[in-house]
């Protein structure tokens, strides 16, 4: 393999865009292939928090948007109690604009997954242009797939754990405060 031919550069280099992240983060509106968080059918029923026992794991946001994690204790029409570290506190459902169950969190699987994707990239890679690029014989030849295969699989799959790893976990959301037009409050 000759790495000195500036066309093997040019394929390396094209190799290696191939499988770059293009965005990671949280997804954006204005990125409408990155993932979004899907709603519940019907998350703005108080009726829903029937469904939490006495000790799970949840999150509280207030209409501030001030959080407070901790765990279930119980709940009435009018409130919602959890005890966060030592102390019991209650929110009043007018004032809670939304309960999560933490207890499912999905970035394990999200980074998994997310590995698979990267390293698949890394393979579809080297292989596309490897068949593009076959007029360049003195670089496309086992030695270069073998060595793109051991760059790009690796850290495709790298990329792609940690893109997966970075959205957001995943907790189911429980109740949704109604806004006063009938959509939820954003």
């Amino acid at each position: 393999m000759k790495l000195q031919d500036p066309r093997c550069l040019v394929v390396l280099l094209l190799l290696a865009a191939a499988v770059w992240p293009a965005s990671a983060g949280e997804p954006a509106p204005d990125r409408p292939w990155a993932a979004q968080p899907q709603a519940a059918a019907d998350e703005t029923g108080w009726s829903n928090l029937q469904q939490l026992r006495v000790g799970q794991k949840i999150e509280v946001v207030d209409t501030n948007l001030k959080k407070y994690k901790g765990t279930f204790l119980s709940f009435s029409e009018e409130a919602i109690s959890l005890r966060v570290g030592k102390d019991e506190v209650g929110v009043q459902r007018e004032d809670v604009f939304r309960v999560s169950l933490r207890e499912k969190s999905k970035r394990l699987r999200n980074a998994l997954i997310g590995m698979a994707i990267g390293a698949g990239a890394g393979v579809a890679a080297v292989e596309i242009c490897a068949q593009a690029s076959s007029g360049l014989s003195p670089c496309l030849g086992q030695d270069f797939r073998a060595v793109a295969y051991a760059i790009l699989v690796p850290v495709g799959g790298a990329a792609g754990a940690g893109i997966g790893a970075a959205f957001p976990p995943g907790y189911q959301t429980i109740y949704r405060a109604e806004g006063k037009r009938g959509g939820t409050v954003r």
